[in-house]
């Protein structure tokens, strides 16, 4: 979609310029233990923010993240760490550990719904339907609860919410073959959030598919990685900051397009509803 082809941050989304300070500002991330979710919360804390809560299933990975935070903080002293455990599918879980954070962190201003879950990746027919149901179980339901639950009262005034989606939404089988659940739930989230984002006029909602990252996932799938890992995490950080992302509001955005590039296309891309979900030909 744009020229330029980035594997790696680059200056413009740079997360020490002060054009991309989340100084002050309360960050979310679920699925924050590993991965992209944790690397997203150290550039966050390199950008200064004030507070980063991380929830994810297994306690042992988000303490262990939360003290690789502290280490990487740009502003020790003004960042806390909240690391919650919780199972995004399950609604009561979410409420208890979004209660914590309003009685211990306060309202949120940015949340990144990162947590996520890959199946077996076999044809339909060959798939374990309980699997197979766990992708929508994760990846769908979760991200409704997640959503539900931070515009119930925990999102603070014109808030962010980044769903860290996947290029299988919309890639076709022939190229992702025994993807169908991954595949499939994935869209719906981005449909969702489609949705979201009109509904909820002042909340900036964005759509970001990571790159081919080296991940858990990525390695279950066995399917080549070529990006660095920061790169989502720098882009998470210029798109909260900064008003100009604003025309990318409730749409689908690789992390490897080039932001000035975009920015160049901005009318284009309004004009033509362009990086949204239609059905070609309609």
């Amino acid at each position: 979609f744009t020229k330029t082809w980035h594997s790696a941050p680059y200056p413009y989304l740079d997360p020490t310029k002060p054009s991309n300070t989340a100084e002050g500002k309360t960050v979310l991330i679920t699925g924050g233990g590993k991965g992209i979710g944790k690397e997203i919360a150290l550039t966050f804390a390199k950008a200064r923010a004030r507070a980063i809560v991380i929830i994810g299933r297994t306690e042992t990975s988000l303490l262990k993240a939360k003290s690789e935070i502290e280490l990487e903080a740009a502003a020790p002293n003004s960042l806390t760490i909240h690391a919650i455990v919780a199972d995004i599918s399950d609604a009561h879980s979410v409420k208890a550990a979004f209660s914590i954070v309003k009685s211990e962190v306060g309202l949120i201003d940015i949340c990144v719904q990162n947590a996520g879950y890959l199946d077996q990746t076999k044809p339909v027919v060959q798939s374990s339907l309980d699997d197979y149901w766990r992708s929508f179980e994760i990846n769908v339901k979760g991200g409704v609860i997640i959503t539900q639950e931070f515009l119930n009262g925990a999102a603070a005034e014109n808030a962010t919410l980044i769903n860290i989606t996947s290029g299988a939404a919309h890639l076709a089988p022939e190229v992702i073959p025994a993807y169908s659940a991954y595949s499939a739930s994935k869209l719906a989230l981005f449909r969702i959030m489609e949705f979201v984002n009109v509904e909820n006029p002042s909340l900036r909602v964005f759509n970001l598919q990571p790159g081919a990252i080296a991940t858990d996932m990525a390695k279950k799938s066995g399917r080549p990685t070529r990006d660095d890992i920061t790169l989502p995490a720098a882009w998470c950080v210029w798109a909260a900051a900064s008003q100009e992302a604003d025309f990318l509001r409730g749409r689908f955005v690789w992390a490897n397009w080039d932001v000035t590039e975009l920015l160049d296309r901005k009318a284009e891309i309004l004009e033509h509803n362009l990086l949204s979900l239609a059905i070609s030909g309609l």
